[in-house]
C-alpha cells in the first residue's frame, strides 16, 4: 500500500476531519517509515489541490491549523457537532458548541444542528441560553437545585394533610410520566424554497410585509400532512433562525412573549438583540 492510498483509506474511515499529525500516526502501521510528517504533509497538499480532500481551517489566528477530510464540509460540521454533544456529560449552550467548531465550519453550525435535530441525534431547548442535549430530557431533569428544594417543601406541606403521603420518587415519576408513545411518524423537513412559497401565498392576503411565524408554521403542518408525515416545531424554528442569521430574512420582535400560548412561544426565534422574533419577511 502506498502512502497516498493509506492516507485516503484512513480518512475515508473517519467521520471527523483530522490533523496531519494524527493522520501520520494512523497510517504509520501500514506504510512504516515512509509516513514521515513531511511526506504526509506533501501528500495531503497534493490531494487537496486535486480536490480529493477538503481542507478545513482550524486553530487560531496566531496558530492556524488545517484539518483534512474527503467528506463535505456540511457532513464534517455535523459529525464534529454530534461528537461534541454526545461525548459531553451534560447539556451545552449552543453558542459554546459553535465556538468549539473549527473556524472554517462555524458558518455551518445552524445547518448542522438542524440536521442533527431532524435525525433525532440532538435536542434543543430554545428558551434562555438554547441548551443542546444529546436526547430529549425528562421533565424532572430540567429542575434546578433551587426548584427541587422548593418542590420538596411543597410536597412536605401537602403530605401533612394527605391520608397516604406521597414520596419524592412518586412525585418525580408523575412529572416524567407520559402516555404511551403514538406510532412513529416521519418528520417532513422543509427547505428555503418551501418557506418562500408559503410566504408568497400569505403575503398576497396580508396588508403588511411581515407574516406571523405561527401562520407560516400552519402552512408547514398542512404541507407535511399532505406528504404523509408530520411537522416539527424545532426543525421549522431552526430553519427560520438559520435564514435570519444568513441575512436572508428579517424578523420583527414579540414585545410580550409571555402573553402567547405555549405552542406559539415554542416557535419564537432568538434575535441578536432584544425580544425573540414573532413575524418575518423575505429580504428581496
Amino acid at each position: 500500500m502506498t502512502l497516498e492510498q493509506a492516507i485516503q483509506d484512513a480518512l475515508s474511515r473517519s467521520e471527523l476531519p483530522l490533523k496531519a499529525g494524527d493522520i501520520a500516526k494512523l497510517v504509520k502501521p501500514a506504510v512504516g517509515k515512509s509516513a514521515t510528517p513531511k511526506a504526509v504533509a506533501a501528500v495531503l497538499e497534493t490531494l487537496s489541490a486535486a480536490g480529493e480532500l477538503n481542507r478545513i481551517a482550524a486553530g487560531t489566528r496566531s496558530k492556524p491549523q488545517s484539518l483534512f477530510t474527503p467528506h463535505t464540509p456540511e457532513s464534517a460540521a455535523a459529525a464534529i457537532l454530534k461528537h461534541g454533544v454526545h461525548s459531553a456529560k451534560k447539556e451545552q449552550q449552543a453558542v459554546k458548541l459553535k465556538a468549539k467548531l473549527p473556524v472554517g465550519l462555524q458558518p455551518l453550525f445552524e445547518a448542522a444542528l438542524s440536521q442533527l435535530v431532524a435525525a433525532g441525534a440532538a435536542y434543543v431547548l430554545p428558551e434562555g441560553k438554547r441548551l443542546v442535549y444529546a436526547r430529549k430530557p425528562q421533565p424532572s431533569e430540567l429542575l434546578s437545585a433551587v426548584q427541587r428544594r422548593a418542590l420538596q417543601k411543597i410536597l412536605q406541606t401537602a403530605n401533612s394533610v394527605r391520608t397516604q403521603p406521597a414520596s419524592w420518587d412518586e412525585l418525580i415519576a408523575w412529572l416524567d410520566a407520559e402516555p404511551p408513545a403514538p406510532p412513529v411518524e416521519f418528520v417532513i423537513v422543509p427547505e428555503a424554497a418551501e418557506l418562500r412559497a408559503w410566504y408568497d401565498l400569505d403575503r398576497i392576503r396580508s396588508s403588511t410585509m411581515m407574516i406571523p411565524i405561527p401562520q407560516t408554521f400552519a402552512r408547514y403542518q398542512a404541507w407535511a400532512t399532505e406528504r404523509g408525515g408530520v411537522a416539527d416545531s424545532q426543525v421549522f424554528r431552526i430553519l427560520i433562525e438559520t435564514l435570519y442569521n444568513h441575512g436572508q430574512l428579517l424578523l420583527e420582535p414579540c414585545e410580550r412573549p409571555q402573553d402567547l400560548p405555549e405552542h406559539e412561544r415554542a416557535l419564537l426565534v432568538p434575535m441578536s438583540l432584544g425580544p425573540p422574533g414573532y413575524s418575518w419577511c423575505w429580504i428581496s
